[in-house]
């Protein structure tokens, strides 16, 4: 019995850094990953904007087509971003 309670520190240190390690291979959403959008030939950087109505965002209407890809020649498509992308009045497109 004495043993085990000897252990117990050194397990509770394997859990942990087992479970720090789990962790550290999860794939979160990083909201500065780098974000494009296409309208009527215009490419768009929305890397720092967020989704709504306003001026300067953007929207993913309802539609078959990719609205968000991670480069700007359009090429990967960002998953789960269907839709037309809409630019806000306010965003102006980047330079080629």
């Amino acid at each position: 019995m004495k043993s085990i309670t000897k252990m117990l520190p050194a397990l509770g240190l394997v859990f942990g850094a087992t479970l720090a390690m789990a962790m550290n291979f999860a794939d979160p959403s990083n909201t500065n990953d780098p974000k494009f959008g296409s309208a009527n030939g215009e490419v768009y950087d929305v890397t720092t904007r967020t989704m709504g109505p306003g001026a300067l965002q953007y929207q993913c209407n309802l539609s078959q087509s990719d609205c968000l890809y991670e480069d700007s020649d359009l090429i990967t498509p960002i998953p789960s971003s269907e839709g037309q992308f809409v630019p806000g009045s306010g965003l102006t497109p980047i330079e080629d």
